[in-house]
Formats: structure tokens, sequence, C-alpha cells
């Protein structure tokens, strides 16, 4: 025979109040965690100029983590011009790029003086804006490629929600 059995709880995380800030404070952390675990897979797989890791691109990825009232948003991103470019590539046609932009590279990649540089500039910006350049796609990669381990991130801080909110 079946005997159903009632428990009344009267107290507990959940009859506190503080489920809420519990849940919200869970999910900050995962987020942090998350998109810090993200910008250091995006510079593993970001370009090096002629900077180095001491500038350029690479220096410009950051995290941000904004608290909304609908949840946590993570973003992670840059804030160079040429961000876009490295991360999608340039299509044939599309114009040269920046005058100026590429003097310094010329000079440390190809070994010139400024003078020689700002002579060769032209005629490979005209090379670029006729041919394009492949993307790098750092960005891209790391959602598609470390995907489950942003998943893992979420459920591990969703089993710290669930044993907090069980005390």
């Amino acid at each position: 025979m079946f005997q159903p059995i009632a428990r009344i709880v009267e107290k507990g995380t959940l009859l506190t109040g503080q489920g809420a800030k519990i849940v919200r404070k869970a999910q900050v952390a995962a987020m942090h965690e998350a998109t810090q675990f993200g910008v250091r897979a995006v510079k593993e797989r970001t370009p090096q100029g002629v900077s180095g890791a001491a500038g350029g691109l690479l220096s410009t990825i950051q995290a941000e983590v904004r608290k909304r009232s609908s949840g946590v948003i993570g973003i992670i991103g840059t804030s160079s011009p040429y961000g876009l470019v490295v991360e999608k590539g340039r299509r044939p046609g599309k114009g040269f790029p920046p005058e100026g932009s590429m003097l310094r590279w010329i000079e440390v990649k190809m070994g010139v003086s400024r003078e020689e540089a700002e002579r060769i500039e032209f005629p490979l910006r005209r090379a670029i804006a006729k041919k394009g350049t492949k993307g790098a796609f750092m960005f891209e990669q790391t959602l598609k490629e470390d995907w489950q381990d942003f998943q893992r991130i979420f459920d591990r801080h969703g089993v710290t929600i669930a044993r907090e909110l069980d005390k």
C-alpha cells in the first residue's frame, strides 16, 4: 500500500529569502571564470604582430562582466580597430588599409628603414586591397572549440548553487 510522506520544512536557505542572492553571486562568479578562461584561450589563438605580447592586438583583448536584471552577460572583445580585420580577414576589393597603418610592421618584418618602409607601404596596401587577407578567427574558434569547457564551468557553478540552496 502506498503512503504519502510529507515533511514541513521550517528552516533553510530557500525560506530565508537569500535564494536569489545566492544564485546571482554564483552566476557572477561563473561568468567571471568563463570570461577569464575565454580571454586566455583567445589570446593563445591571436597572431602576434610586431609588438608581440607587450602591445598590439594581443594586449587589447579583455573581458567584461555585466550584471543585468535578467541575468549576467560576459563579453570578450578587443578595443583595437584592427581586431575585426584580424578575426574575419579582409575581402578582396574591400579598399585600401589606412595609410601609415603598416609602416612599423614593414620595418620590423622586412628589416628595412623608415624611408624604405614608406616606399613599400603603398604597393603592399594595394596588394592587400586587391587580394584580401585571411582571418585568424581566434574568437570564433575559441567559442566553437572550447564550448564544452565553458559548459563545464557553468555546470560546476550550478552544482554550487544547488548545494548552497540545500543548506
